[in-house]
């Protein structure tokens, strides 16, 4: 289509792109003209990726400072950050041990406020930024994933913040809940293919959109906001506990 926004000309950043839906981001963009790099912690398959994509690669632990440091070096002049990186893993929360409660935030949350906070002074030099982080729709609750949607939650966050501190410099940041048939996907997901939910997260990324500081769920052909809001409030006396019950009460009514 003729009006079919492209990216001639701008720089992208795609972590977590050497399969998945990283790899999808980053091919949609090459697509529409963008100089894409793709970042991976997986050498071989992240080469593999950028060959076959006709790309740049920038492999690297953007869980790290130094990694993060140093991937965004490479890829600069950068305009825009796919914060894509991430892992997921079954483990009830009975059996859930402090090391995978860190990994699981060391490579959901630290890697996007890493690779974020290596590329901000490169976009406040330019007065230009397009960055999109990713959670997931197990924000909401999901039996057997605590310590991921612990980190995706804080990823939607701290996603807000960053809005608010990045738009006087030009940067713009949003949240994606993507949907797709993934690695990380549960075995026997009714997930859509990964490539469903790129041309949402490249119009995030896109000069002429405005929209900043909001989280999205995107895939299978459709794209739903994501708020947090508050009810209105009730009155009950602060210092009796049947008052307190009687107003949550009236509150739960009402969200029926």
């Amino acid at each position: 289509m003729s009006d079919e926004p492209r990216f001639d000309g701008r720089g992208v950043l795609v972590t977590g792109a050497a399969r998945g839906l990283g790899r999808e981001y980053a091919a949609f963009m090459a697509e529409r003209g963008a100089r894409v790099v793709v970042n991976d912690i997986d050498a071989d398959a992240a080469h593999t990726a950028g060959t076959e994509l006709g790309v740049a690669v920038a492999v690297g632990d953007v869980s790290t400072e130094d990694g993060a440091r140093s991937v965004a070096d490479r890829a600069a002049p950068l305009d825009v950050v796919i914060a894509n990186a991430g892992v997921s893993w079954h483990r009830a929360f009975a059996a859930l041990t402090t090391r995978e409660f860190d990994d699981a935030l060391n490579h959901n949350l630290a890697s996007t406020f890493e690779i974020v906070r290596a590329a901000w002074p490169h976009m406040v030099a330019r007065r230009y930024g397009r960055i999109v982080t990713t959670a997931s729709g197990g924000i909401f609750g999901v039996a057997g994933r605590a310590h991921y949607v612990a980190a995706k939650g804080g990823v939607w966050a701290l996603t807000k913040t960053l809005a608010i501190e990045g738009e006087p410099h030009g940067i713009q940041v949003n949240c994606v809940l993507p949907w797709g048939l993934t690695r990380m996907a549960r075995a026997g997901s009714a997930a859509p293919p990964p490539g469903e939910a790129a041309a949402a997260v490249a119009w995030l990324c896109h000069d002429q959109c405005s929209i900043t500081g909001e989280a999205f769920t995107v895939g299978g052909g459709r794209v739903a906001r994501v708020v947090l809001e508050r009810s209105r409030s009730v009155a009950a006396d602060p210092r009796r506990i049947a008052a307190q019950r009687d107003a949550f009460a009236a509150l739960m009514r009402a969200a029926d």
